[in-house]
Order: structure tokens, then C-alpha cells, then sequence
């Protein structure tokens, strides 16, 4: 596309200037032929008066002004010129649009690897820390500002309640489906398997576009009520640029679909539902009450 735009002004701007400077040229070229016959003309009237004796005549240059000459450079040499200023810029103005064009041109596509880390461990959160404990399999979407499966202070979707209190993905993938097809959503990420070591991570691949430059991806935090670990819209675009690495600590958060407060609390729906907020619950906090972090997210660009 830039070539064609670079061809299309530079044959835009030269017929322009040519037609203009052959005009131009034509006429500044009329008074210097004229002049050319007027001398030749005023040359052979003076020849022939200088020849004649008039009584009282007067002399012939009194009579006859010189003709005017035209000084500076040749006609050629002026051609020449103007038509190296017209390729010149011509030139530089197909330069400056595609640069212009450039400039505001979107961003291609992108291509990241996406790591979930999981850190919480009996070790980092000892507080009745449970057996059998592991993240759930991972799943995430690229998106827009017009979706956020996991936006704090929303209401958990079906689909968002069925991971945090269960790890499956259904139907949150089918909600996310929804989502790509309304144009709110870019791409589908999953991982297949739970994260059952620690130090442990699900890695996935997935392609990002401009239109849909964010990212949010989680799974269950594994036994527990409906605590998850997420990074919600996590922007990889900036200034227009992709960027080359971004890493997003995760924390766990209460969807607030169930009303259990431990990590094997029986079933127990939360009537009225809440909404998505960092939770509370005293496993995940520090002895000075600041939040203990459970993973990390690490995007790096392909």
C-alpha cells in the first residue's frame, strides 16, 4: 500500500508542476521572442534611417528606445531548473504523505507466550493451607473495553461462577465464543492441565490485534468456595506499540457466588450475590494485612 501511494503522489505532483511550469514557461517565453523581432526589426529601421538625410531629422536613437534584453540565465538553463525543483518536489511530498501514512498506519497483529505462575504454596500462605491443592486448568480472551469476564466490582457471568467454584471451563469458553462473535473478543486462550507443583506454570500461545489489544486470563484457586487467581484487563498495546514483556502479579479474588469462607467450606450460594472483589479471607493476607500474592502473569512477545 505505501508504494502505491508513493507512485500516485509523485505522478500527481509532476503532471501538476509540469502543466503549470510549461504554461509559465510559454508565456515568459512570448515577451523574449517578441523582443528578439523588435530588435532585429528596430535594428533595420535604424540601418535604413542612418542612411537617409532628412532635413532636420532627428537622430534614430533618440527616436527608437534600445530593445530590452533580458539578463540573467538562459531560457534552458531556466527549464531545467524549474523541472529539477518539480521532481524535487514531487517527491518529497509523496515522501512526507507516506511518512504521514506511516505514522498513523494501526499496529500489525502480535503474536505472545502467556505464563501462569503459580507461587502459593503451604510455605508462602501456611495458614491451614489444604492437601491437594493446584490452579485449575487456565483460561483467558484478548478483548476490547466492550468485555471483561472478570472486571472487580462486576457480577460474576455463569460462566465466571462455574470456574471459580468448580475449574471448568464450560460455559465460560462458550460465553467468550459469544464474545468473538459480537466483535468484543479476539481469541480463545487455554491451557489443558491443572498446576499441581510449586513452583509450577501453564504456558499458551495466542495471536493479539489492535482492535482487541487487552487480556484477561485466571483460573480457580483449587479447593476453595469461589476464589480465583486472575489478571483482568491486562493492556499489551501502549503508545500505539506493542510491548515487548509485561508481567502482572496475581491475587486471589472472591466472585462473589458463594458464601463459604474457607478453603473446603460446604456449598452455600451467596444470597444476595456479591460482586468481583479481592478477597478478604485471612489465608490470603500478611501479617501487616497487605495482600499475599499467589502467582504471577508474564506476557512476552513472539
Amino acid at each position: 500500500m505505501s508504494w502505491i501511494l508513493l507512485v500516485v503522489f509523485t505522478l500527481i505532483q509532476y503532471w501538476h508542476v509540469d502543466c503549470f511550469n510549461s504554461f509559465t514557461i510559454r508565456r515568459s517565453l512570448v515577451p523574449e521572442a517578441i523582443a528578439a523581432t523588435t530588435t532585429h526589426h528596430c535594428t533595420r529601421r535604424h540601418t535604413m534611417k542612418s542612411t537617409m538625410r532628412f532635413p532636420n531629422s532627428v537622430p534614430a536613437q533618440s527616436r527608437h528606445l534600445a530593445p530590452r534584453q533580458h539578463i540573467g540565465t538562459p531560457v534552458s538553463s531556466r527549464i531545467s531548473a524549474i523541472r529539477g525543483q518539480r521532481w524535487i518536489s514531487g517527491t518529497a511530498l509523496a515522501a512526507a504523505v507516506l511518512s504521514c501514512s506511516a505514522a498513523h498506519a494501526e499496529p500489525a497483529p502480535a503474536r505472545y507466550q502467556v505464563s501462569f505462575e503459580r507461587t502459593w504454596s503451604s510455605k508462602t500462605h501456611p495458614k491451614d493451607f489444604p492437601l491437594l491443592a493446584h490452579f485449575s486448568p487456565v483460561i483467558g480472551v484478548t478483548h476490547n473495553a466492550d468485555y471483561s469476564p472478570f472486571k472487580a466490582g462486576g457480577t460474576a457471568s455463569p460462566g465466571v461462577e462455574h470456574l471459580c467454584e468448580e475449574g471448568k471451563h464450560q460455559p465460560l469458553d462458550d460465553e467468550i465464543r459469544s464474545a468473538i462473535a459480537a466483535g468484543a473478543a479476539g481469541v480463545l486462550i487455554e491451557t489443558p492441565d491443572p498446576i499441581r507443583d510449586v513452583p509450577g506454570k501453564a504456558v499458551a500461545n495466542f495471536e493479539i490485534n489492535p482492535s482487541h489489544p487487552m487480556v484477561s486470563i485466571g483460573a480457580m484457586i483449587a479447593p476453595s468456595p469461589d476464589w480465583c487467581g486472575f489478571a483482568a484487563d491486562v493492556m499489551l498495546m501502549e503508545n500505539g506499540q506493542w510491548v515487548g514483556k509485561k508481567s502482572v502479579t496475581l491475587y486471589a479474588w472472591d466472585t462473589g457466588t458463594d458464601s463459604g469462607t474457607s478453603y473446603r467450606a460446604f456449598d452455600s450460594d451467596a444470597e444476595p450475590r456479591g460482586t468481583v472483589q479481592p478477597s478478604d479471607a485471612a489465608y490470603f493476607l500478611k501479617k501487616d494485612g497487605k495482600r499475599n500474592p499467589v502467582g504471577q502473569v508474564t506476557f512476552v512477545r513472539q
